[in-house]
Formats: structure tokens, C-alpha cells, sequence
């Protein structure tokens, strides 16, 4: 059987892979990303409880183990900070890498390779992610990993029986990461429509997945009792009640096409214009009988097709997860492999194009990557401000702030997690030593959205408490919002947040 490329281009001499995965990793590491207050700390959270014998989850992200379990040995061995947690998504991310040039070999040679190496390394999206701990990395990680062994077990004389076999494995660690991944099935059928040899893999590749579905199942029932706990109530409900606070509307079905599309988007900077690369290379492509670009299209088309239509529930007025930029990671090989084969291809005899085209992505890629990470790194500011000030304070100092603040403190100053307290914590009198209040609006105002009470006295600090420090977040003017002002002034900054003591005098009220 022949492979997937048509024809092999450019062959770079072997030494540029390893150069390419250098230079992605200085980017990367050049804007570290680090914990955010999010799902990150979740899984933060969760790698702790694991390492002290809970094996128990108390919620979904406790039952995604390939996100965790890394980073509880991380944390074993490099201690709990945030730079042994970025150890695991840059792990993944370099994963990515590799993976990409791995498949750009099998789809037209070492140079397509290079070329999708070189789009991922200043993808926004890739970048960001890369030093971020969430599920959505690793997924398509372990998803790409299917898609490779599937094409490998395909094209191997012996019928391939172990790279289909391992096709299985990863796709049933791609599952335990986010039962989404699933929606690999769609395009494996896509492939057995088409191909003898895939449909002869088929019971191989169900073989592993099943191997990891049963290994699960009976994890959960020795762990919990219930081999089915995963998808019980307990863990699902508080998913679908977050989920359930947006706005009923059947917008959401339009909000990827809207990320990749629309330069207005606020997520557009994370793709930097890519999907138009992917559009038009797919074009091209398809009308040439390119049979590389039509099995990237099989792809990537089945998945965002899927992710945009899956709902929450039957009513179909919301998502089943959360729009974010990130969700779509599991597309970035697929576009970089696709746009890379027609910049190669389609414009080998156009070298003015080819810098135009080049020059255009690179410079919205940079755009997109300065503008993301600071968004990214605005959330945590005001915890990282905090952290020294609160640690000059005696040990016993009680810090009383907002769920994100609070997690992202507890992380940053693990000595003093057990008295960093949420805002409920205020009532709790009388406490024997300092009591700091750390006050963000920002982050105050999504505690009340998510339906935490807030006591009256943060919200509006009495006159007699002591102001510490003021610390505020970095502000920029990005490129959407001087467009959509169309020359008004920009907003002013938000209301700084503030460090309060407050009096021994004043605690009990």
C-alpha cells in the first residue's frame, strides 16, 4: 500500500528537526504561562490529594488521570511549585511537536514535517497552552498519537496489527483525558470507509481502547465502589450547573467558525489567521486530488463539525463544555500540516507569495502570542503582587480573599494554605493573630456570578480597617478594542485591589 503523500518536496538535512524543537521551546519558555487560578488548580489540587492516598474524585478532574498523574510526580520529585506543574504541559506540548514532524514525514517527507514544526512554534494557541496545565493539550496529544499509529498501522505490510493495537491505547488515554476525544471514532470511520486496510485494524484499535475502558471501570470500582463513577451525578452535575449559567441561545453553535474567522473575536489572536490558511489549502487541495490534504480535511473537518453542534442537553441552547480557545488543540496538527503541504506545494514556484504569506503569519502569530499571554498572566496578578507582602507577615497572619485569589495564594504560598481562607472565612471570630483581607473586584464580582455569598464588610471595607498595599493589573489596549472604539477613549483601568488589615478592634461584628 502506498502512503498517504502524493509526492515527498524539500528534504532538510536531519540536524533542522532538533533546531525547530530548540527554538519552539525557547518560545514557549520565553512566555511562560504558569498558574492561573483555573482549572489548573484543580488539577493542582487534585495531584495532592492523589499523592496522600484520596483516590476518590470529587469532581471530573479528578477522573482525567493523564493530566494529574504526571503532575502528582512532578510534584514528588520537583516539589509543589508552578514550575514543576508547567513540566507536564510542556512535556505535552513538545510531544505535539514531535507528533506534527511525524506526521508531516508521513504525508509528504522531512520537509513538511520541519515546515509544520516551525507554524506550531509560534502558533498562539500552541504557544499559551504549552505552560498551562488543562486537559485540552494532553487530548489532543493522545489523539494525535491514534491518528499516527492508525496511519502506520495502515501503511505496515504485516497488517499492522500493534500499531493498531497502540492506535487503541492512545485513543483510551485520549478518553480518559476528556470523553470528547471520543469523537475520534468519527474520523477512524472516515478512514475505514475508505480503506481495506484501516476496516482490517478496526478490531485491533477497538481491542486497545477497550483495554483501557476495562482497566478504568475497574480502577473506579475498587476505588469508589462504582464502576461507573465517572459519570454519575456527583461528578456530573456540578459540570452542567456551570455550564447551565450561560445564557440560553443557539449563538453558541457559531463560536469556533467565529474564533478562527473573525478578527474581531476576542479568541481570533489565538490562531493568528491559520484557519484561512487551512480553508484555502484544503481548496487547493481537494481539487488537485492532493491525498494528503484530503485526509487532513477528514480529519480536522468531522472534529470542529462535532465540537460545534455538541450540546448540553437535548433543548441544544447551550454547549456541553465551555467554548474556550483551547478546546480546539486537538485541531493544531491537522491545520499546521495542511496549511504547511500548500505553502510548500502550492506556492514552490511563487517565492514573492510564499514571504508574503510567511510574513503576514508569522507577524499576526506575535501579535497574537503578546496579546494572549498578557491576558493569560492578568488573572494571577494580583496573587503574585500579594504573595510577597503576605509572606512578610507572621506565620499565623489569617488571609481571607476570593475562590481564585485563594487557590492561586494556597499555591504560591503552600506554608500558609491552611490559613488562607475564603471570604466566609471573615465571619469566623475571633482568629489570635493578624487578619489580612485581600479585596479584588474583579474576582469578587465572579465569586457573587457563581453564587457566592459575599459579607457585606469586603465588599465595602469599614473605616477603621488598615490599607497594607494597592496592587493593580497590567493594562494594555489591544487591537479589537481600538477598532470597535473607532477613535473613542478607551475605558479607564479597573478599581485597584487593595491588601487590608483589619484591627483586632474591628473583627467581631
Amino acid at each position: 500500500m502506498s502512503a498517504p503523500a502524493v509526492r515527498e518536496g524539500w528534504q532538510p538535512s536531519s540536524w533542522w528537526p532538533p533546531v525547530a524543537l530548540g527554538g519552539a521551546l525557547i518560545i514557549r519558555l520565553a512566555f511562560f504561562g504558569g498558574l492561573l487560578g483555573w482549572d489548573d488548580l484543580a488539577y493542582w489540587d487534585v495531584a495532592r490529594s492523589f499523592r496522600q492516598g484520596d483516590f476518590v474524585p470529587n469532581s471530573l478532574f479528578g477522573v482525567r488521570y493523564p493530566v494529574f498523574a504526571p503532575l502528582a510526580l512532578c510534584q514528588t520529585l520537583f516539589g509543589e511549585t508552578e514550575y514543576a506543574a508547567a513540566l507536564v504541559p510542556l512535556a505535552y506540548s513538545l510531544g505535539e511537536l514531535v507528533l506534527a514532524y511525524a506526521l508531516g514525514v508521513v504525508y509528504g517527507g522531512r520537509g513538511l514535517g520541519l515546515a509544520a514544526v516551525a507554524l506550531l512554534s509560534v502558533l498562539p494557541v500552541a504557544v499559551l497552552e504549552a505552560t498551562e496545565l488543562n486537559a485540552d493539550l494532553p487530548a489532543g496529544v493522545w489523539m494525535a498519537a491514534s491518528v499516527y499509529a492508525g496511519i502506520r498501522g495502515e501503511l505496515a505490510p504485516d497488517g499492522g496489527r500493534r500499531w493498531f493495537l497502540a492506535a487503541g491505547l492512545a485513543l483510551g488515554l485520549a478518553w480518559l483525558t476528556k470523553d470528547s476525544a471520543l469523537v475520534l471514532l468519527a474520523v477512524f470511520g472516515l478512514r475505514a470507509a475508505g480503506r481495506q486496510s484501516a476496516r482490517a485494524g478496526a478490531a485491533w484499535l477497538a481491542t486497545g481502547l477497550a483495554a483501557v475502558i476495562v482497566a478504568q471501570l475497574a480502577w473506579s470500582a475498587w476505588a469508589t465502589g462504582d464502576p461507573l463513577d465517572r459519570y454519575s451525578a456527583r461528578l456530573a452535575a456540578p459540570h452542567a450547573e456551570h455550564v447551565r449559567m450561560l445564557a440560553p441561545s443557539y449563538a453558541w453553535m457559531l463560536a469556533y467558525p467565529r474564533m478562527l474567522l473573525d478578527p474581531l473575536d476576542g479568541r481570533f489572536g489565538y490562531f493568528a489567521g491559520v484557519f484561512y490558511l487551512v480553508l484555502v489549502g484544503t481548496v487547493w487541495g481537494v481539487r488537485r486530488g492532493d491525498r494528503a490534504i484530503q485526509e487532513l480535511a477528514a480529519w480536522w473537518g468531522p472534529i470542529v463539525l462535532i465540537f460545534s453542534v455538541m450540546p448540553l442537553d437535548s433543548t441544544f441552547t447551550r454547549p456541553l463544555f465551555h467554548q474556550y480557545a483551547r478546546k480546539l488543540e486537538p485541531l493544531v496538527i491537522p491545520f499546521a500540516l495542511t496549511a504547511a503541504r500548500w505553502w510548500l506545494d502550492a506556492l514552490a514556484r511563487r517565492p514573492p507569495a510564499r514571504v508574503a504569506v510567511l510574513s503576514g503569519f508569522v507577524g499576526l502569530a506575535a501579535l497574537g502570542i503578546w496579546t494572549t499571554h498578557a491576558d493569560y498572566r492578568s488573572w494571577a496578578a494580583v496573587a503574585r503582587q500579594a504573595a510577597p507582602v503576605i509572606d512578610g507577615h507572621p506565620p499565623d497572619a489569617v488571609v481571607i480573599t476570593d475562590n481564585t485569589n485563594g487557590s492561586l495564594l494556597r499555591a504560591l504560598l503552600p506554608a500558609r494554605r491552611a490559613r488562607i481562607l475564603p471570604t466566609a472565612g471573615l465571619d469566623r471570630e475571633p482568629w489570635p493573630g493578624a487578619v489580612l483581607v485581600l479585596q479584588d473586584p474583579l474576582l469578587l464580582e465572579s465569586d457573587v456570578v457563581h453564587g457566592r455569598p459575599i459579607p457585606p464588610r469586603l465588599a465595602a471595607p469599614p473605616a477603621d480597617w488598615v490599607r497594607l498595599a494597592e496592587f493593580t493589573r497590567p493594562q494594555r489596549v489591544g487591537l479589537r478594542s481600538l477598532l470597535l472604539s473607532r477613535g473613542r477613549a478607551p475605558e479607564g483601568p479597573p478599581p485597584p485591589s487593595v491588601l487590608w488589615l483589619v484591627p483586632a478592634s474591628g473583627r467581631a461584628r
